[in-house]
Parts: C-alpha cells; sequence; structure tokens
C-alpha cells in the first residue's frame, strides 16, 4: 500500500485511534501531498476538536476522505460550513479516508459507550463494497472490493490475502453490508435521542442510485439527503482526485437546506 492507517481500539468500546496522526499536524494525508493543506489531528488521531470541547450542542460527523475534506482548508469542507450555518454547537468530525460502512457504525458506537452523546449526527457514507478486517496476526485492513472509484486509487490494493477474504462480494453482499450499518445506527439514535441524517455523493451515489429500489424499505428519505443536484466530484482539491473548495460550499448549502426544518 501506498499508505495505511494504523488502528488500535478496533476491538474495545473505546474511540478507535489512528496512532501515527495523533496530535500531528501535518501538511500530507493520504493523497494530497501538495504541501499546501494544514491538516490538524487530535488525540486520537482525526482533523477534529479534542471532544474534550463537548459543549450544550454537539454535532458529530461521520465519513471517508470528502467529509474529511482531503485537499480543502478545515474551515471551507462541508462539515464545518454546515455547522456554521446552524450557527451554534460544536463540530466534531470524525470522517477518516478510506473508511468502510462498517466503520461508521463502529465508530458511532464507541462515542455512545465512551459517554460522548452527540445532539446531531451527518454521516455521508461511503462505498457499499469497502470492507475492513483483522487478519490472523492482529494487522487492520481495508479492502476496496470491486467498486473502487478509480483504478489508481492508493488506499485499495486488493491483494490476494485481501481478496480472498471477500469472495462473497457483489452488490447483493454490499447492500446487506450497509444495511447492517445504516440500520445499526438508526436504532441508536433512536435509542439515545440522537437527530441523525444521511447522505452519499460521488461516484458512490452514481452506485447507491443504481442500488436504492432494493433499499424501498431501508431508507427513511426523510432523514436521508439525496444530493441529485451536488454529488458530483469536481476534482478540485489540491491532490486533483477529492472534490474542492467550492464543491464543499455547494454541498453543504443543499444539505443545510434539507436538515434546516427539522433540527
Amino acid at each position: 500500500m501506498l499508505y495505511t492507517n494504523v488502528v488500535d481500539n478496533i476491538l474495545s468500546s473505546n474511540i478507535i485511534l489512528n496512532h501515527k496522526y495523533i496530535n500531528k499536524e501535518l501538511y500530507t494525508m493520504a493523497s494530497d501531498n501538495s504541501n499546501n493543506i494544514k491538516y490538524k489531528m487530535n488525540e486520537h488521531g482525526y482533523r477534529s476538536l479534542s471532544p474534550t470541547n463537548y459543549s450544550d450542542y454537539n454535532i458529530l460527523t461521520l465519513g471517508c476522505s470528502w467529509t474529511m475534506g482531503i485537499g480543502v482548508e478545515d474551515e471551507f469542507i462541508w462539515p464545518n460550513l454546515v455547522r456554521d450555518k446552524i450557527n451554534k454547537g460544536t463540530l466534531f468530525n470524525y470522517g477518516m479516508y478510506g473508511v468502510s460502512t462498517s466503520f461508521i457504525s463502529k465508530t458511532l458506537f464507541k462515542f455512545v459507550s465512551s459517554q460522548f452523546i452527540p445532539n446531531l449526527i451527518l454521516i455521508m457514507w461511503p462505498g457499499f463494497s469497502r470492507r475492513d478486517y483483522l487478519t490472523d496476526t492482529g494487522q487492520y485492513r481495508k479492502i476496496g472490493g470491486f467498486r473502487k472509484a478509480h483504478d489508481k486509487d492508493p488506499v485499495w490494493r486488493n491483494n490476494e490475502e485481501d481478496l480472498s477474504f471477500i469472495q462473497l462480494q457483489n452488490d447483493n453482499q454490499d447492500l446487506m453490508e450497509f444495511w447492517e450499518a445504516y440500520n445499526f445506527v438508526e436504532t441508536i439514535s433512536r435509542l439515545y435521542g440522537i437527530k441523525t441524517y444521511h447522505t452519499i455523493a460521488g461516484y458512490y451515489y452514481d452506485v447507491f442510485s443504481e442500488l436504492k429500489t432494493n433499499l424501498n424499505y431501508t431508507i427513511n428519505y426523510d432523514r436521508f439527503f439525496d444530493p441529485i443536484d451536488c454529488y458530483k466530484n469536481d476534482k478540485q482539491a489540491q491532490d486533483n482526485e477529492h472534490p474542492g473548495q467550492k464543491w464543499h460550499q455547494t454541498f453543504a448549502e443543499h444539505f443545510y437546506k434539507f436538515i434546516e426544518n427539522k433540527i
């Protein structure tokens, strides 16, 4: 792999740690080697404020690199822009590049298990093909599967060992993977009284659009933003692979309009 995410606390109730990023200020991240963008990471290794900044109103955002904001300055990425439009509360952005749907549900479980109960959760779901697993030596691995965003995607190598883990992978299996994660998040949100809203974007929106008729009995579209007018990747981030500042601004405007009267 060109880069990998070393994590800890997978098999515990504690928030997952990204060791190599903990409390660091970096100018390269994942596919962004421009040295133009600052990534200020917290004590868990995420591009976020510390949860010790817990306030009267707390917003948690979860997702992959599009939520983390690869290649865009932090103040111009959609989680911060939506929080600015809400005009109250504290944002905790626990988006991380290359994560799977199950990683997102695990992260939420670990937050509530740590007695961090947000008032609002905003999730941009990653590709359904993605998987994470532990090898027989305990190494954490990510797999992109057969639905990679592009052939040169440096996160997903799909080595022989990885592919043997996903022999049953297909669109139907991927839907079940998403179904499990989505319903887990929805159940946790109901139990804890958390307002939670979902979306998906980029190439993975195209895949979602192909498959969503199979999710008619799963998704509540009153809480799932369908970004048909603003999902396309303009590839204007510093790495020329991720969406740029203008896309984040447009997406934030549409997503906020969707949730404005619901929160």
